[in-house]
């Protein structure tokens, strides 16, 4: 039985496996500045995914600039008496990686994020929450996908191809 765990371990490390959040940051971006607004709801579960995955924050000579990040929603159906019965909720999220000189050192990236939900005016309550759980979750994927993106990073410098 031990060696049948043992190689299943064996087995799991060499394909590559990792635990679900955890992302191999490269090392120039171990220690990284985040600049964006205090006020913006991405701030704290950008920051908590940007530390979970080892990154020292406030440091280092690169910075992770987040350019825009706007939430809204739209009425994407309707019932029978014109009344809104599904919104979708749109998420973007613009950054960059700068240099300490203020540098791009990576293209702008671009995140939309999506989701739809069913709105019943009988259950307003419950909709409105329902409605901040999905907004909580477009926080937290956003904050998510960019750490997985850090994970790839790749400098402007070695993306470029010589004639």
């Amino acid at each position: 039985m031990r060696l049948f765990c043992l190689l299943l371990c064996f087995n799991l490390t060499a394909c590559g496996f990792h635990l679900r959040g955890s992302y191999h940051i490269p090392p120039e971006l171990q220690q990284l500045s985040l600049e964006l607004a205090s006020s913006s709801p991405l701030n704290s579960p950008l920051t908590q995914r940007l530390k979970q995955s080892g990154i020292q924050l406030n440091q280092g000579d690169y910075r992770l600039v987040i350019l825009e990040d706007k939430l809204s929603k739209q009425t994407t159906n309707t019932d029978s008496r014109a009344k809104a019965a599904e919104y979708s909720l749109y998420y973007q999220v613009r950054y960059v990686l700068q240099n300490s000189e203020q540098k791009n050192i990576s293209e702008e990236r671009k995140l939309l994020l999506h989701r739809s939900y069913q709105y019943d005016t009988t259950a307003i309550v419950g909709k409105t929450a329902e409605e901040e759980t999905l907004i909580k979750e477009l926080y937290e994927e956003a904050a998510t996908q960019i750490t997985r993106q850090l994970s790839g990073f790749k400098h402007l410098s070695d993306t470029k191809t010589t004639p």
